[in-house]
């Protein structure tokens, strides 16, 4: 709360004095008010053999469908085991809340993980037997949770910074996205952030572990107009450059053999991180959209194994 009064502050300053107030009752509205989800997107998971280090061949599968139909289907990511696909949907929920469901590589089958008529759950994850995502309305401190089989859902951090993502390290902490701000926080295990833990300003929505490392990377949309995925390493308390974006989309993934990869319009491309910062993307695969109505893919996730990769495209909707 205190960071959203800070946001309305800073419009009030940034403003006429008599648009303040309007400003200020703006944020908190939309602070408020349940958001309404836009439809059509939809999720498709590709085969996916990465190369070494040295190679730069790659091939992409054909597109199989996890998710595509009227609504909102997104954010999907892989269990440990590569078996499954998580991701967040409003397919049952007469509301149009998010709830949390899983794809079986193998079958095809989904299964719903969550079922709350009147919340919605975003950006689902696996930790070894945790299942963690975002929840919001009607909960307090928008925030990041986790579940186990069989028990109630209970908070996966302590801050009350709103968070809208995050990105979770099984040892050392958690990297919140807190909204409204836009703004990195870092939770170590153990501990709550507040304003003591800030770790940068103008942050992009894509955070994630490196894999198999004690840092994170996130999107640092700079002053100039650049944006920049950087590593953030909460030990040494140090940032760096890996890679400026150049025209891609904000979302990025990592491979578990440290590709980082990204889209630039239909054109997959990646690089190989080695500890130091990059200057150059390699094209890696043309991706031809799964339908004649697929446009804009965006966020991406590939599976431990780096045997899969999901892709989510945007479906024109009759609107």
């Amino acid at each position: 709360m205190r960071l959203l009064a800070l946001f309305a502050q800073k419009l009030t300053l940034a403003t006429p004095k008599h648009a303040g107030n309007f400003f200020r009752t703006l944020v908190i509205l939309i602070w408020l008010t349940p958001t309404a989800w836009a439809d059509g997107y939809d999720i498709y998971l590709y085969e996916l053999n990465t190369p070494s280090a040295s190679q730069i061949t790659w091939h992409i599968g054909p597109p199989r469908v996890v998710a595509a139909r009227e609504g909102y289907d997104n954010q999907a990511s892989f269990n440990p085991e590569s078996s499954a696909v998580v991701f967040a949907s409003n397919r049952d929920n007469p509301k149009g809340f998010n709830d949390i469901y899983q794809f079986d590589i193998t079958t095809g089958e989904v299964v719903k993980l969550t079922d709350t008529p009147n919340l919605s759950e975003f950006s689902p994850q696996w930790h070894t037997d945790e299942l963690v995502y975002v929840v919001e309305q009607g909960v307090p401190h928008q925030s990041v949770w986790l579940q186990r089989d069989g028990q109630q859902a209970q908070r996966a951090i302590n801050s009350l910074i709103p968070t809208g993502y995050y990105a979770k390290h099984p040892q050392l902490g958690t990297l919140l996205w807190a909204r409204y701000a836009y703004s990195l926080y870092f939770e170590p295990q153990g501990q709550q952030a507040d304003e003591r833990h800030f770790v940068v300003n103008n942050a992009g929505r894509s955070i994630h572990v490196i894999p198999n490392t004690t840092q994170f990377s996130y999107l640092h949309k700079q002053l100039d107009g650049a944006w920049v995925i950087k590593a953030y390493d909460p030990i040494k308390q140090a940032q760096q450059n890996i890679i400026a974006l150049t025209g891609g989309s904000e979302d990025y993934a990592w491979t578990h053999n440290h590709w980082i990869l990204n889209m630039q319009g239909n054109t997959l491309r990646g690089a190989h991180f080695q500890g130091q910062p990059l200057t150059n993307w390699q094209t890696l695969s043309q991706l031809t959209p799964p339908t004649a109505t697929h446009h804009s893919p965006s966020r991406l996730s590939v599976s431990p194994d780096n045997r899969y990769m999901t892709v989510v495209w945007q479906r024109q909707t009759n609107q």
